[in-house]
């Protein structure tokens, strides 16, 4: 038999049996599932006058997960890396806000100082319109940053939320993720649920810094500050069948009452951000100045979570002894979907 005909004879024997000479032991590669996933909880502590507290060690932290306490490991951030969208609102009461936007290039650069970082910018009148989606040269991002032209009457707050946390979603999972909203208080005009914002949030780890200027009729009044929540998301009784059943054990109607009273209230207190108001771009430039103090001071809560239910889960964070001297910010919520792949 010549060389050629074997050849032929061997590669007719392999199509018989329909594999390949190589994968014939090949065992195939199974997906790993781990139902355990790590849980990262940017945290703040300060005094009732506005001081940082710095050096507190894990013994000084208290952290609950749907009423159970967690063990925690605890680190402090430093230059974290940052993925920040800028949301904001050209809309509606916000035409009247845009000549107050005209140093936010250089206010943003000194809000992000030295850390990696990642820009993207939103706005939105009803609806999100203008999307700068993380460019790799931001010098047309900032110039759209400054130049603001005003939209419609509407202030679809709660869909450019939504789509703002699926652009950072897109983003490394090790960066820290931002949106900073510069809009009025209230929603106008959305179509996206409550319930799904709440869900985003708390899927993507999300925090939320709401600049948002006071209404004409309350200028005469002193800006205020709404941080995390003074009391425990409790979650809803089972008997509750106000929502649909897919969505009953995950989302407390009191967070669903509340953003549609106060949106940017809620979604930051929510999100373990801040809501401060500003009257004027000099204002505004100081509240930014705040927003940059806290996100370079700020603790790394990360725990392993003990229940694997899936849906949502209420956070409580504490630090001991407790004092009410210390105000305790910190990410109010958690979305686990009973699996982690590898």
């Amino acid at each position: 038999m010549n060389i050629a005909a074997y050849i032929a004879l061997v590669l007719a024997a392999h199509a018989a049996l329909g594999q390949s000479p190589t994968s014939r032991d090949e065992p195939s590669k199974p997906t790993i599932r781990s139902a355990s996933a790590l849980v990262i909880i940017p945290t703040l502590v300060q005094s009732v006058s506005g001081e940082l507290v710095a050096n507190l060690d894990a013994s000084r932290f208290r952290l609950w997960d749907n009423g159970t306490e967690q063990k925690v490991f605890v680190e402090q951030a430093l230059n974290q890396p940052l993925a920040v969208v800028v949301l904001v609102q050209n809309g509606g009461a916000a035409s009247g806000q845009l000549q107050n936007y005209g140093k936010l290039d250089s206010v943003l650069e000194s809000v992000l100082g030295s850390s990696t970082h990642m820009v993207a910018l939103m706005t939105f009148d009803s609806r999100p319109k203008e999307i700068w989606s993380f460019p790799p040269r931001i010098d047309g991002l900032y110039y759209s940053l400054t130049h603001q032209e005003g939209g419609d009457d509407g202030a679809a707050i709660l869909d450019a939320v939504k789509c703002a946390t699926g652009l950072l979603q897109q983003q490394p999972a090790n960066f820290r993720r931002i949106i900073l909203l510069l809009s009025q208080s209230q929603d106008d005009g959305s179509k996206t649920q409550a319930e799904d914002v709440v869900r985003s949030l708390a899927e993507s780890g999300t925090a939320i810094y709401s600049l948002t200027f006071s209404p004409a009729k309350s200028r005469s009044k002193r800006h205020s500050a709404r941080s995390a929540r003074s009391v425990p998301i409790s979650l809803r009784s089972p008997k509750d069948t106000t929502l649909n059943e897919a969505s009953r054990p995950s989302i407390p109607l009191e967070i669903v009452k509340a953003m549609r009273e106060d949106t940017t209230a809620e979604v930051a207190a929510l999100s373990g951000g801040e809501r401060l108001r500003f009257r004027d771009e000099q204002e505004l430039e100081g509240n930014l100045s705040i927003v940059a103090r806290d996100l370079q001071n700020s603790y790394t809560l990360n725990f392993y979570p003990s229940s694997h239910e899936a849906g949502f889960h209420a956070i409580t964070v504490q630090v001991v002894p407790q004092s009410h001297h210390l105000e305790v910010k910190s990410r109010a919520s958690y979305w686990f979907d009973g699996t982690a792949t590898k």
